[in-house]
């Protein structure tokens, strides 16, 4: 697991690039495929992606992380090692689960009870949230838009 923080860091930072090469490209003179608003929403569309790609990225290799400390073993790593978030923060914890799509830590204690912890931290769940959010208007604004009003009609 350790294995894929740089995979994940590289890739992310190649999409973050990509978003943001783009939307400059769109910003400066000499586009004139869009213009106007379209050119604007276009442009914003881009950077929320490239917000929402590096912020899920910081909290996945956080996660990440945090599998490869709990796998991590040696001495005293009965049931996590000293410095695993459900140990850390949680005492009587049993094990743990790791939630990739919402970016979360959650503890199960002893007796069956769920617990989640502080792992990644909840303003990086909020951005990544947002701006996919964002993009994802920002993305359907234009097309839409764009049809005039034609769509589902026949010439």
């Amino acid at each position: 697991m350790i294995l894929l923080v740089p995979v994940v860091f590289l890739a992310a930072l190649a999409m973050v690039v990509f978003c943001l090469l783009q939307c400059l490209r769109i910003v400066l003179p000499g586009n004139g495929r869009r213009s106007g608003w379209r050119r604007v929403v276009t442009a914003a569309a881009y950077a929320c992606a490239a917000m929402a790609t590096a912020s899920y990225s910081w909290g996945a290799m956080d996660l990440m992380l945090t599998v490869a400390v709990a796998q991590d073993g040696g001495a005293d790593s009965a049931p996590f090692p000293y410095n695993h978030p459900c140990r850390s923060q949680v005492k009587g914890a049993v094990d743990y689960d790791v939630h990739f799509l919402t970016l979360r830590t959650v503890c199960v204690m002893e007796d069956g009870e769920i617990r989640e912890v502080d792992d990644v931290p909840q303003r990086v769940r909020d951005t990544a949230a947002v701006s996919a959010a964002c993009t994802a208007v920002l993305a359907g604004i234009v097309p839409v838009a764009g049809a005039g009003g034609r769509i589902g009609r026949r010439r």
